[in-house]
Protein backbone atom coordinates (compact mmCIF):
# COMPACT_ATOMS: atom_id res chain seq x y z
CA UNK A 1 0.00 0.00 0.00
CA UNK A 2 1.59 2.92 -1.43
CA UNK A 3 1.83 5.86 1.23
CA UNK A 4 -0.29 9.71 -0.10
CA UNK A 5 2.68 11.78 -0.65
CA UNK A 6 -0.23 14.89 -1.13
CA UNK A 7 -3.47 15.52 0.15
CA UNK A 8 -6.04 16.65 -2.41
CA UNK A 9 -8.97 16.59 -0.27
CA UNK A 10 -10.81 19.81 0.08
CA UNK A 11 -10.85 21.67 3.87
CA UNK A 12 -14.94 21.66 3.87
CA UNK A 13 -14.76 23.40 7.15
CA UNK A 14 -16.67 26.23 6.04
CA UNK A 15 -19.89 24.63 5.89
CA UNK A 16 -21.98 25.75 8.55
CA UNK A 17 -22.24 22.99 11.76
CA UNK A 18 -26.05 22.01 11.76
CA UNK A 19 -26.32 20.81 15.02
CA UNK A 20 -27.61 23.13 17.05
CA UNK A 21 -30.31 23.23 14.47
CA UNK A 22 -31.12 19.44 14.20
CA UNK A 23 -31.55 19.67 18.54
CA UNK A 24 -34.02 21.96 17.89
CA UNK A 25 -36.02 19.97 14.95
CA UNK A 26 -35.67 17.09 17.61
CA UNK A 27 -37.37 19.22 20.24
CA UNK A 28 -40.14 21.08 18.54
CA UNK A 29 -40.64 18.58 15.58
CA UNK A 30 -41.87 19.43 11.94
CA UNK A 31 -45.34 20.54 11.94
CA UNK A 32 -47.55 19.08 9.66
CA UNK A 33 -45.54 16.23 8.58
CA UNK A 34 -45.48 12.73 9.36
CA UNK A 35 -43.62 10.42 11.75
CA UNK A 36 -41.91 8.77 9.60
CA UNK A 37 -41.37 12.14 6.85
CA UNK A 38 -40.18 13.80 10.33
CA UNK A 39 -37.67 10.99 11.14
CA UNK A 40 -36.43 10.65 7.51
CA UNK A 41 -35.97 14.27 7.46
CA UNK A 42 -34.17 14.23 11.15
CA UNK A 43 -32.00 11.46 10.24
CA UNK A 44 -30.70 12.95 6.60
CA UNK A 45 -29.27 15.72 8.91
CA UNK A 46 -27.84 13.78 11.50
CA UNK A 47 -25.98 11.73 8.86
CA UNK A 48 -25.04 14.71 6.57
CA UNK A 49 -23.11 16.05 9.72
CA UNK A 50 -21.71 12.59 10.85
CA UNK A 51 -20.26 12.02 7.02
CA UNK A 52 -18.98 16.00 7.16
CA UNK A 53 -17.14 14.80 10.39
CA UNK A 54 -15.59 11.04 9.19
CA UNK A 55 -14.46 13.72 5.73
CA UNK A 56 -12.93 15.99 8.39
CA UNK A 57 -10.97 13.57 10.50
CA UNK A 58 -9.73 11.85 7.13
CA UNK A 59 -8.23 14.73 5.95
CA UNK A 60 -7.04 15.02 8.96
CA UNK A 61 -5.28 12.01 9.14
CA UNK A 62 -4.39 12.47 5.53
CA UNK A 63 -2.07 15.68 6.38
CA UNK A 64 -0.18 13.96 9.55
CA UNK A 65 0.73 11.29 7.38
CA UNK A 66 2.20 12.98 4.59
CA UNK A 67 6.06 13.25 4.28
CA UNK A 68 6.42 11.25 7.15
CA UNK A 69 6.40 7.48 6.00
CA UNK A 70 7.07 6.14 9.94
CA UNK A 71 3.59 7.25 10.18
CA UNK A 72 2.23 4.36 7.55
CA UNK A 73 0.46 2.51 10.54
CA UNK A 74 -1.88 5.97 10.58
CA UNK A 75 -2.91 5.12 6.97
CA UNK A 76 -5.76 2.29 8.51
CA UNK A 77 -7.11 5.53 10.59
CA UNK A 78 -7.47 7.16 7.41
CA UNK A 79 -9.45 4.50 5.53
CA UNK A 80 -11.88 3.80 8.55
CA UNK A 81 -13.16 7.60 8.43
CA UNK A 82 -13.14 7.86 4.58
CA UNK A 83 -15.09 4.22 4.44
CA UNK A 84 -17.39 5.19 7.24
CA UNK A 85 -17.57 8.75 5.38
CA UNK A 86 -18.68 7.05 2.08
CA UNK A 87 -20.77 4.67 3.94
CA UNK A 88 -22.38 7.37 5.57
CA UNK A 89 -22.89 9.22 1.83
CA UNK A 90 -24.88 5.96 0.66
CA UNK A 91 -27.16 5.88 3.41
CA UNK A 92 -27.85 9.66 2.17
CA UNK A 93 -28.82 8.79 -1.05
CA UNK A 94 -31.10 6.09 0.33
CA UNK A 95 -32.67 8.25 2.65
CA UNK A 96 -33.19 10.96 -0.20
CA UNK A 97 -35.23 8.80 -2.39
CA UNK A 98 -37.55 7.86 1.24
CA UNK A 99 -37.80 11.83 1.66
CA UNK A 100 -38.70 12.26 -1.84
CA UNK A 101 -41.14 9.07 -1.92
CA UNK A 102 -43.05 10.36 1.50
CA UNK A 103 -45.66 11.76 0.51
CA UNK A 104 -46.02 14.18 3.24
CA UNK A 105 -42.31 15.20 3.09
CA UNK A 106 -41.49 18.90 1.97
CA UNK A 107 -40.61 18.89 -2.02
CA UNK A 108 -36.93 19.39 -2.36
CA UNK A 109 -36.06 21.31 -5.25
CA UNK A 110 -35.30 19.30 -8.57
CA UNK A 111 -32.27 21.07 -9.41
CA UNK A 112 -30.81 20.58 -6.07
CA UNK A 113 -31.82 16.65 -6.01
CA UNK A 114 -30.00 16.24 -9.61
CA UNK A 115 -26.47 17.89 -8.83
CA UNK A 116 -26.64 15.54 -5.70
CA UNK A 117 -27.65 12.93 -7.71
CA UNK A 118 -25.04 13.33 -10.64
CA UNK A 119 -22.70 11.79 -8.35
CA UNK A 120 -24.17 8.16 -6.68
CA UNK A 121 -22.96 6.01 -9.15
CA UNK A 122 -19.24 6.40 -8.18
CA UNK A 123 -19.67 6.45 -4.20
CA UNK A 124 -22.19 3.73 -4.66
CA UNK A 125 -19.62 1.79 -6.71
CA UNK A 126 -17.03 2.28 -4.17
CA UNK A 127 -18.63 2.00 -1.07
CA UNK A 128 -20.32 -1.36 -2.91
CA UNK A 129 -17.09 -3.08 -3.67
CA UNK A 130 -15.35 -2.31 -0.18
CA UNK A 131 -18.55 -3.68 1.92
CA UNK A 132 -18.37 -6.67 -0.31
CA UNK A 133 -14.69 -6.91 -1.14
CA UNK A 134 -14.70 -11.07 -0.28
CA UNK A 135 -17.57 -11.80 -3.56
CA UNK A 136 -15.43 -9.74 -5.75
CA UNK A 137 -11.26 -10.56 -4.84
CA UNK A 138 -9.07 -10.02 -8.02
CA UNK A 139 -6.26 -8.78 -8.60
CA UNK A 140 -6.89 -5.02 -7.46
CA UNK A 141 -6.53 -3.55 -4.22
CA UNK A 142 -8.41 -5.31 -2.29
CA UNK A 143 -8.69 -2.58 0.62
CA UNK A 144 -10.03 1.34 0.29
CA UNK A 145 -6.68 3.01 -0.49
CA UNK A 146 -5.61 6.16 -1.54
CA UNK A 147 -5.22 6.57 -5.11
CA UNK A 148 -1.69 6.32 -6.71
CA UNK A 149 -2.11 10.10 -8.09
CA UNK A 150 -3.48 10.99 -4.36
CA UNK A 151 -6.61 12.21 -5.49
CA UNK A 152 -9.25 9.45 -4.79
CA UNK A 153 -9.93 6.48 -3.20
CA UNK A 154 -9.81 3.09 -4.92
CA UNK A 155 -10.79 0.03 -4.16
CA UNK A 156 -10.46 -3.04 -6.44
CA UNK A 157 -11.27 -1.49 -9.65
CA UNK A 158 -13.54 1.29 -8.56
CA UNK A 159 -12.55 4.94 -8.11
CA UNK A 160 -13.99 8.24 -6.23
CA UNK A 161 -12.26 11.32 -6.85
CA UNK A 162 -12.10 13.41 -3.22
CA UNK A 163 -13.87 16.03 -5.76
CA UNK A 164 -16.62 14.29 -6.82
CA UNK A 165 -17.01 12.86 -2.94
CA UNK A 166 -16.41 17.04 -1.71
CA UNK A 167 -18.94 17.88 -3.91
CA UNK A 168 -21.08 15.43 -3.05
CA UNK A 169 -20.93 16.49 0.53
CA UNK A 170 -21.36 20.27 0.02
CA UNK A 171 -24.39 19.44 -1.89
CA UNK A 172 -25.96 16.88 0.46
CA UNK A 173 -25.32 19.73 3.40
CA UNK A 174 -27.17 22.27 1.26
CA UNK A 175 -30.25 19.68 1.43
CA UNK A 176 -29.90 19.41 5.15
CA UNK A 177 -29.65 23.14 5.01
CA UNK A 178 -33.03 23.62 3.39
CA UNK A 179 -34.46 20.74 5.38
CA UNK A 180 -33.90 22.88 8.26
CA UNK A 181 -35.24 26.03 6.94
CA UNK A 182 -38.58 24.32 6.10
CA UNK A 183 -42.13 25.48 7.01
CA UNK A 184 -44.94 22.99 6.02
CA UNK A 185 -47.62 25.87 4.87
CA UNK A 186 -50.88 25.04 6.01
CA UNK A 187 -53.66 24.90 2.75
Amino acid sequence: MPMPSECKMSDLSDLVLLTDRLIVLLLIGLPGLSREAGRCLRNFVRLVEKALFEHHEAREVLLKIIGKPERFYMLYAFINHIETCINAVRRLYKLLDRINAEPESPYIPRELRRLVKSHERAIIKVRDASEHMNDIIQDKPTMLTVSEDNDGVIVNKYKLKFNDLDIVLRRMHEVAEYILSIKKIEP
